[in-house]
């Protein structure tokens, strides 16, 4: 691969329907729709991988963020739907993801809308976080956010492909 390029089947891309612009990502993995679910709901599992994030099991319920924000979930169908949003930086940002039976594992899509989509910080910041549940389903253990590079290179790449 080219290293001043990000690789197509992960690359996360905006998408410019009518209603507005969003960030999607699509990855596939080996372990089943249940426990990619579970790795992205469970508080004590995503905090492995990404920002500890709770949730209420059901619509309308609350969404609370590693760093004392709050939020509301917007549609909850385990194991293949969540969406949920919350005040970020810079203005509301709202997650959609859906999880599909892919063979023996699962599809994953998720969109971000966002104040700006295609920001490359924040699509270096999901894919980073993406990279990451990838690496914790596999059995991994996710290097230490303070000394990850590859976030780094992520950002370089993502302005380098203009966002």
């Amino acid at each position: 691969m080219d290293p001043d390029q990000i690789d197509p089947a992960t690359e996360g891309r905006v998408l410019s329907p009518d209603d507005g612009d969003y960030l999607r990502f699509e990855r596939e993995f080996a372990q089943p729709p249940a426990e990619v679910w579970a790795a992205l709901t469970d508080p004590d599992r995503n905090a492995t991988w990404g920002f500890r994030t709770g949730f209420e099991p059901r619509e309308g319920g609350l969404v609370t963020t590693y760093d004392g924000g709050a939020g509301e979930v917007l549609a909850w169908d385990e194991p293949h739907a969540l969406e949920y949003a919350w005040d970020g930086y810079g203005g509301r940002w709202q997650v959609r993801i859906a999880i599909a039976e892919h063979g023996d594992g699962a599809y994953l899509t998720f969109d971000h809308v966002a104040p700006d989509p295609a920001s490359p910080d924040i699509a270096a910041g999901w894919h980073w976080h993406l990279d990451r549940l990838a690496l914790h389903l596999a059995g991994g253990t996710p290097p230490v956010v303070d000394s990850d590079a590859h976030f780094e290179e992520l950002q370089r790449l993502y302005a380098h492909a203009g966002g």
